[in-house]
């Protein structure tokens, strides 16, 4: 299969989850419009539709965010083969072995003995995982670690917190008054920026390969000489 039909597979996946999300949105947006403003209804359609809101803002990112993990999956590229940062992502199990020793000269020992073994090996990548809140800070930490633009998310982590924060309060019974419609078009404003940019940012990685490196790796070990040389 060439890349770019492999690449249009998991972007249609995400194409097609966008879509079906966005269409039930401006259904529910459409409802709230159509009530008279600071009346009993409008608060009611305004609880609704940040809940509704941050559920697809969460299931949108994560679906996209495993998409990609997928795609990887996939690829079956050795460790070399990837952007150092994704690489490193791929090699989780590796720094915990590494974590456990004690003294320097330990951990040093293994690092240098295998580090060529490891970035030979073909990549593997776990899951993101469940999450009940995906604050800002979360999802900026899983695009930094898959080398995902993050501009976007950078720049309305403010309202995407206030987006999580108030949909707990109303996923814990708690009462919450959103002033006004302009309120709620800030975090609408905020997750629907997220979400296309992390759409975008799965889809241009895939399509232009952006995950991959195509120089060829060279780390102090392969130039060692050996003893006796």
């Amino acid at each position: 299969m060439s890349t770019s039909a492999f690449a249009e597979l998991f972007v249609k996946e995400i194409v097609n989850d966008l879509v079906w999300r966005e269409a039930e949105l401006a259904i529910m947006r459409k409802q709230l419009l159509q009530t008279t403003v600071s009346s009993p209804q409008e608060q009611t359609l305004l609880r609704a539709n940040v809940a509704l809101l941050y559920a697809h803002y969460e299931g949108f990112c994560k679906f996209c965010v495993g998409v990609y993990i997928e795609a990887l999956k996939k690829r079956k590229l050795k460790r070399k083969d990837l952007k150092w940062k994704i690489a490193a992502h791929s090699m989780k199990q590796f720094f915990l072995e590494l974590k456990r020793h004690e003294h320097h000269d330990e951990f040093f020992t293994q690092f240098m003995d295998e580090l060529n073994d490891r970035l030979d090996e073909t990549a593997e990548f776990d899951n993101i995982g469940e999450t009940s809140n995906l604050w800002p800070d979360l999802l900026l930490s899983w695009l930094n670690r898959l080398d995902l633009k993050s501009k976007n998310v950078e720049e309305q982590t403010h309202y995407l917190h206030e987006l999580v924060y108030s949909r707990n309060k109303i996923a814990h019974g708690q009462r919450l008054t959103i002033a006004t419609r302009e309120a709620f078009d800030s975090y609408f404003k905020a997750a629907m920026l997220a979400m296309h940019e992390v759409a975008l940012g799965v889809a241009d990685a895939l399509e232009q390969r952006s995950y991959q490196r195509f120089s060829v790796v060279s780390t102090i070990l392969n130039h060692a000489t050996p003893v006796g040389a």
